[in-house]
């Protein structure tokens, strides 16, 4: 029996369908890159944006459409808003939780003798040997107003400390090297044994306390995490960011440079606090790079708001930004707002934005011409090799013979937008 995985969303979504995969591969299923010779086409599913959704549909419907002697079972999992749930049900073979991973077993076995009720006690079939995602908590309390997580994720729920820190160890020992330590939230990290936190811990922060257990765990190479909140981001995990194996890049989402437009979306902070934020951080690491994310057309946003977005961003000067459209989620309260801002103007303002990023980009990516960085290789090609520095962008090396997973130095020749070229 064959499965094939389509993971659209988040690393916390990419994560999730490596637990899948471990289950599949339990029960002597192999993963297959075709869909059409799959025996179960799996669809974690992403709810966030309505676009994502709409893709879905599509997948759904080439999979119907396929003209092989046997059609694939197509069980969908994810993150779905009930509304979606219901409208999916009658087009699937099998829809369940990722929180009820046994559920899947059983349709899939008829029995739960792997799985359990927590599922993240299934150890991931990670897609690479070198680098992996490792969820320290799931759900969110926060309700942005424009997000459909704490719907279709539920309450924050944080792991124990033994459990996070027991895989990050396993997986050491399979030789991976760099972790990204998932949650919706992860600065709002709550474990239940918290006794197992280490005396000689020096941090009072949860989060904190998390990072600096991390970073004693030898073999480990690197250490970062996604997604932080602004208004969580406390003072000892800011110091945190300068414990020897934490990466040197920060993402933290803005999604307005307009206290008003924060307002709305439920924040829970103004710009004012996140620059007070950014002062801190870059005061312990001053060459820091930072991401964050922003949301264009929110609901209401006026052409002097956005202005004040681009004001801020020219301000903060970021190192990368993701920038979404917005679209409305049913349920959240964003879609009881009036969507006053056309499709075009969305589209306009998104085009502006980008536009400043990649200037910005180019022009702090230029302070690593001629310096040395550290790489760790994740693609090998004929004539180079490419992977993430420590402050994750992209750097390609045109010299030298080197493995996946391998972390090498090399000297930055040429900055560009996307690219730092070494030799």
């Amino acid at each position: 029996m064959q499965y094939h995985i389509i993971t659209f969303g988040c690393q916390m979504n990419r994560s999730d369908s490596e637990r899948i995969a471990t289950v599949f591969e339990h029960l002597n299923c192999s993963a297959i890159n075709s869909v059409d010779q799959a025996d179960y086409v799996v669809v974690n599913a992403c709810s966030v944006r309505q676009k994502g959704i709409e893709r879905i549909w599509g997948l759904i419907e080439k999979v119907r459409e396929l003209k092989s002697v046997k059609k694939p079972l197509m069980i969908l999992t994810g993150c779905l808003l009930p509304g979606d749930k219901r409208k999916f049900k009658d087009k699937v073979d099998f829809v369940f939780n990722i929180k009820e991973l046994n559920k899947l077993e059983k349709f899939l076995s008829k029995r739960t003798h792997y799985t359990d009720e927590n599922y993240f006690n299934v150890l991931p079939k990670t897609s690479s040997s070198f680098q992996a995602f490792v969820p320290i908590m799931t759900g969110c309390d926060n309700y942005c107003s424009y997000c459909a997580v704490p719907y279709v994720r539920g309450s924050e729920t944080s792991r124990k400390i033994k459990d996070v820190l027991d895989e990050i160890k396993i997986l050491v020992k399979k030789g991976c090297k760099a972790f990204e330590l998932l949650g919706q939230n992860v600065n709002s990290y709550s474990p239940k044994d918290q006794t197992s936190f280490s005396k000689k811990n020096p941090y009072h922060h949860n989060f904190a306390k998390l990072l600096w257990e991390v970073n004693q765990i030898k073999g480990l190479e690197r250490v970062h995490f996604s997604s932080s909140h602004p208004k969580d981001m406390n003072d000892q995990v800011i110091h945190a960011l300068s414990l020897p194996k934490q990466v040197n890049y920060l993402h933290l989402a803005l999604q307005s440079g307009d206290n008003k437009i924060l307002q709305v979306m439920n924040r829970k902070y103004k710009v004012e606090d996140f620059e007070k934020i950014i002062k801190k951080v870059r005061k312990i690491k001053p060459d820091i790079a930072l991401g964050t994310d922003i949301i264009v057309g929110f609901p209401g946003e006026t052409k002097k708001q956005f202005e004040n977005t681009l004001k801020f961003y020219k301000k903060i000067k970021f190192d990368i930004s993701y920038h979404a459209i917005y679209s409305e989620r049913t349920g959240t309260a964003a879609a009881m707002l009036k969507d006053n801002v056309s499709r075009e103007e969305k589209k306009r303002r998104w085009r502006e934005l980008q536009t400043l990023m990649e200037k910005i980009t180019l022009e702090k990516n230029q302070k690593y011409l001629g310096k040395e960085i550290s790489i760790l290789i994740d693609v090998c090609k004929k004539d180079y090799c490419e992977g993430n520095g420590l402050e994750m962008k992209r750097a390609r090396i045109y010299y030298g013979k080197f493995r996946l997973g391998d972390i090498v130095k090399a000297k930055v020749t040429k900055a560009m937008t996307w690219m730092l070229e070494c030799r």
